[in-house]
């Protein structure tokens, strides 16, 4: 199991431009009528070979609300553990740690009624929950499942990775879009930089303008920076989001 927030201290930055550079072809691939939160949850499933992805903000408050969910499973999962109060979700949750179960009727007798539940409905599912940070503090859970035990296509430290950089997308108060109200303190020079970083991802992995800001908002959590910071090195063509070349990394 992985602490959910160590993920950045020892995985190489080649690792993380291998997984953000997957990231933006595999968004460049997906049906751009659909949301966006439906976009990269189905960008991170493809990318884990996971049969079904969930993500939930403020698990554990009365504020909880699923942002993506991919498929019946994914989605009977969520309920069932919110309705129960329990569930490798609320585990994930109260302990930052990466939570993996197999959830059969036999084999983890932790949720019981979880297991036999879901097992009757859907077969044997092994599930992933796995925290997911923002603004420096746990925002929410990404719960991947597979049926018959199947582990995920990457080891948990980039499993863990792809879920923080797609919650730092995700997890974004409005006003913080481009297109939303400027902050206190904020200049248009620095909007207008953010502008200019987002047509260019734009070019250069043919995405839409949310996906090439959502892309951005991942490599500034890979980079242990800000947004500005990132559209700044975009601009000035230190990062090239269509190879991940970094100067200086």
């Amino acid at each position: 199991m992985s602490k959910g927030g160590d993920e950045l201290s020892d995985l190489p930055q080649t690792e993380r431009g291998r997984l953000l550079s997957e990231l933006a072809s595999t968004l460049a691939t997906l049906p751009t009528d659909r949301a966006q939160t439906w976009r990269l949850g189905e960008a991170m499933r493809l990318m884990l070979g996971a049969d079904g992805v969930a993500i939930t903000l403020e698990y554990l408050s009365d504020n909880r609300v699923t942002l993506c969910v991919s498929d019946e499973v994914a989605a009977a999962l969520e309920s069932l553990q919110e309705v129960l109060g329990q569930g490798p979700g609320y585990e994930a949750a109260r302990s930052d740690v990466v939570v993996v179960a197999d959830l059969d009727g036999d084999a983890d007798q932790r949720w019981p009624m979880l297991a036999q539940t879901l097992e009757s409905r859907y077969g044997p599912l092994r599930v992933y929950a796995v925290p997911v940070h923002a603004n420096g503090g746990l925002g929410g859970v990404a719960t991947l499942h597979n049926g018959h035990r199947q582990p995920l296509a990457e080891p948990d430290d980039r499993v863990v990775f792809l879920a923080n950089a797609v919650g730092a997308a995700l997890v974004t108060d409005a006003a913080g879009h481009p297109e939303g109200p400027l902050q206190s303190g904020e200049g248009w020079s620095s909007r207008s930089l953010v502008h200019q970083a987002t047509g260019m991802v734009m070019a250069q992995v043919r995405v839409t303008p949310d996906d090439a800001l959502a892309l951005l908002r991942g490599h500034a959590y890979a980079l242990g920076t800000d947004i500005d910071g990132v559209a700044e090195r975009v601009v000035t063509r230190s990062i090239n989001f269509s190879n991940f070349d970094v100067e200086g990394d």
